[in-house]
């Protein structure tokens, strides 16, 4: 009897919504604004009203408003002139980080009218980010024997800005002994290498000063240097050299911290000094840094932080051995992170 006076409260509600819900109208016309980011609170977007085929004077009298899914209102509806404006500071890289496309869609309700219009905002990349890097000097050990032609990784630089507006090249300081070479990565990341073209002689000059210049295609265009120390020494000839050039390994999300994944290696043909290798993680930004850790003597891969699955299913990293008068080698670790039942 309980059970039947319950079902009797709550069907008329229940069939109320399913009701309503059958006479909300969607506009099958979608509204679409571009805008530059970094616009001020309060700048003018679009005259929603003029768009939507309404009057200024009655847009408030119908109950006019935005509904959107997020935390954030990056939007404001001014039910004073009809206009859709800024309501509160826009960041394309915080919101899209280097995606191609950056979209911002919401939904104007119509409440007299029981109609909703989705509107959809183009959120255009600004150069607001000049390219830098994470050192600001790179500090290089060139032996004195080095053959000319020899190529020496230098470090990345970094621009969160897409397209046109994002890194497009290096250029090095003119000097006597040195060129520059630029690569492509996957995705189009640009790399520098530093091109030994004249030998070195530690006796004539045992220190180099090198500007290296990133620059990005805006306007007007951006940049950032780091400063390149070369410092020539004595007959070190012999350079790292890894066991494989890239090392793998698959990790369950709920290893423990602490656990050795996997232990890198490389040999020097040098003897002494020369020939005592230890290891680095090449520096890279974002979270992948805090989460491992690379032992520099026994080159063990240990993990600092616990890892999850559902938010990264896979980590890229780029290991250096040095030896003990600077010459380098670089291998690439790749560790995928398996999915547990947690």
């Amino acid at each position: 009897m309980f059970t039947e006076q319950k079902r009797r409260i709550c069907m008329p509600p229940v069939l109320f919504c399913f009701l309503l819900g059958s006479l909300w109208e969607t506009s099958a016309a979608q509204i679409r604004y571009s805008i530059p980011e970094e616009m001020e609170k309060g700048s003018f977007v679009g005259n929603i009203a003029s768009d939507l085929g309404l009057e200024v004077r009655v847009l408030s009298q119908l109950g006019a408003r935005i509904v959107s899914r997020g935390k954030k209102q990056h939007f404001a509806l001014n039910v004073r002139n009809g206009s859709l404006v800024i309501g509160e500071r826009i960041d394309r890289e915080e919101l899209c980080a280097q995606s191609t496309q950056c979209l911002l869609n919401f939904n104007v309700l119509i409440e007299d009218k029981l109609k909703i219009y989705s509107v959809e905002v183009e959120i255009i990349d600004i150069n607001d980010n000049p390219p830098h890097f994470l050192l600001e000097e790179l500090e290089l050990k060139i032996s004195e024997t080095t053959a000319p032609g020899t190529q020496h990784l230098l470090e990345n630089a970094y621009d969160p800005d897409v397209g046109l507006n994002s890194l497009q090249g290096y250029e090095l300081s003119p000097n006597r002994h040195f060129s520059l070479q630029v690569h492509s990565r996957a995705k189009g990341v640009k790399y520098p290498e530093l091109v030994l073209e004249r030998a070195l002689d530690r006796e004539d000059e045992s220190i180099h000063h090198l500007m290296l210049t990133a620059w990005d295609g805006g306007e007007p265009i951006r940049s950032g240097t780091a400063r390149i120390l070369v410092t020539v020494l004595d007959g070190n000839d012999n350079a790292p050299v890894f066991t494989q050039p890239i090392y793998t390994v698959n990790v369950p999300e709920n290893v423990l911290q602490g656990t050795t994944l996997l232990t890198v290696n490389a040999t020097d043909a040098d003897e002494g000094i020369n020939s005592q290798v230890r290891y680095f993680l090449v520096k890279i930004p974002g979270k992948t840094s805090q989460i491992f850790q690379l032992n520099s003597v026994t080159g063990e891969l240990l993990t600092l932080q616990n890892l999850d699955y559902e938010e990264a299913e896979f980590h890229e990293m780029e290991v250096e051995a040095q030896d003990g008068l600077g010459l380098r080698s670089r291998a690439k670790i790749h560790v995928t992170v398996v999915d547990m039942n947690d």
